[in-house]
């Protein structure tokens, strides 16, 4: 019986001492813990080939300005997701003027086509936001007060 328990003590001690090791070995004191840094790659957004100039150009030519002038200004924000094919997905309206201007530069933010964002050397999906800035009821990017007459 003394033998018994003397065992059981010993292998009880044994295991004990077995799993403080497995955790000192495991854990580390504090200044010895080696912390994994997680590699971020760089992610660049989404792109119109020839920058924003070719994107005023485009949004020039095929927006449709309404027949009747609309004493309306400010500046409508389409937010569009970009597929990894460059292909517009996805188009929500940030910032409204008027419903029939908005409906306008939903149509034309998606016939537009990017070149898709990136992250590291690999094609994604990624987010831009386009500003159509409406003077008068119409779009229009020069900045200077016009005067109808």
């Amino acid at each position: 019986m003394k033998l018994n328990v003397r065992l059981f003590i010993l292998l009880f001690v044994a295991c004990f001492s077995m799993t403080a090791k497995a955790q000192f070995f495991s854990f580390g004191f504090p200044g010895e813990r080696q912390q994994q840094q997680v590699k971020r790659e760089k992610m660049t957004p989404p792109e119109y080939k020839g920058g924003k100039e070719a994107i005023n150009k485009y949004l020039e030519k095929n927006f449709q300005n309404p027949s009747e002038r609309q004493n309306v200004e400010g500046n409508i924000i389409v937010a569009c997701i970009v597929s990894a094919k460059g292909k517009v997905e996805d188009v929500q309206i940030v910032k409204s003027v008027e419903n029939g201007l908005n409906q306008e530069a939903c149509r034309v933010a998606k016939s537009m086509k990017f070149k898709p964002a990136q992250v590291g050397k690999k094609k994604a999906r990624g987010r831009i936001d386009i500003v159509f800035p409406i003077r008068h009821g119409r779009l229009s990017f020069v900045t200077l007060n016009t005067i109808d007459v």
